[in-house]
């Protein structure tokens, strides 16, 4: 299973000549912790996040992690809203220019995404938000020992698909009921790693299109929310090694009738980045 999510992700990484892929997520987030990938993880870690995090941090591990999900914020957004990127790169200076998997849907790219497999490997191949079977980035923190917590909306796709695992979830109506959450958790300082959901830009494209005004007001909003985990991470984790990654899962582009979708295999929709930062205890 390990190859054939390989051998896939190859295929996109060649079309769209890209050297990394959503999937190397999970595997980089483990190597930086030391903790043992997930069985069928066939994604590889990014060497330019790990070869960092030894001049960052030395021969010692990441101790808190903070994983922000922004839906949809793909390189496509990037390229028309450059100024919010530039906010969300100060912050987080190692950008990994990544490629998605088909279809470019949020259970399917978010299922890949946290267990390092492509989708014929994790199961989800639509837009469906079935529990994930395999083994994911939250079961071997749990088996290390880890305190991993799922904040999202009510009945979104991270919401359910990573359920009945040994982790707790934190459901609310609104992102900003998540967001206020996953601050809270932070300065209460009981987790080991956070997921953080926001679909406020992705709503928005399917509503007005990716570049409305709605949009460039989540998009913004979403730069904000990560300068804020930033300084809040610094703030109430400065005793720990810590690591804060924005995690888009697709882009998408605008449609005939001026609303936005995804879930081609198109650039606007497949290209995306993640963006790592990395800090050593009592570095600010």
């Amino acid at each position: 299973m390990k190859e054939k999510s390989a051998s896939i992700f190859r295929e996109f990484m060649t079309r769209y000549k890209c050297n990394y892929s959503i999937g190397d997520l999970t595997p980089t987030v483990c190597e930086l912790f030391n903790i043992p990938e997930p069985a069928d993880c066939g994604a590889v870690a990014v060497a330019p996040v790990i070869d960092q995090a030894a001049r960052t941090i030395g021969e010692g591990k990441m101790q808190k992690a903070v994983l922000f999900c922004c839906d949809a914020m793909g390189e496509h957004q990037r390229e028309h809203f450059p100024e919010i990127f530039e906010r969300i790169e100060k912050v987080a200076p190692f950008r990994i220019p990544s490629v998605s998997v088909m279809p470019s849907v949020t259970p399917v790219c978010y299922g890949t995404i946290f267990s390092g497999a492509a989708p014929a490997v994790h199961g989800i191949q639509k837009y469906e938000k079935p529990t994930l079977k395999i083994e994911t980035l939250f079961d071997v923190f749990a088996a290390a020992g880890k305190n991993v917590a799922i904040v999202a909306m009510n009945n979104c796709s991270i919401d359910l698909i990573f359920r009945s695992r040994n982790v707790d979830y934190y459901s609310f109506r609104t992102d900003e009921q998540s967001f206020e959450c996953t601050l809270e958790l932070i300065r209460k300082n009981n987790y080991d790693l956070i997921v953080s959901y926001m679909t406020g830009y992705d709503a928005q494209q399917h509503k007005n299109g990716c570049f409305s005004a709605e949009c460039t007001h989540e998009a913004l909003l979403g730069a904000e929310r990560f300068e804020q985990l930033a300084a809040d991470m610094d703030k109430y984790y400065a005793d720990y090694n810590r690591l804060l990654v924005f995690v888009p899962d697709h882009g998408g582009h605008v449609i005939a009738d001026g609303t936005g979708t995804h879930g081609f295999d198109i650039p606007e929709d497949m290209l995306v980045s993640h963006y790592y930062r990395l800090k050593a205890k009592s570095e600010c």
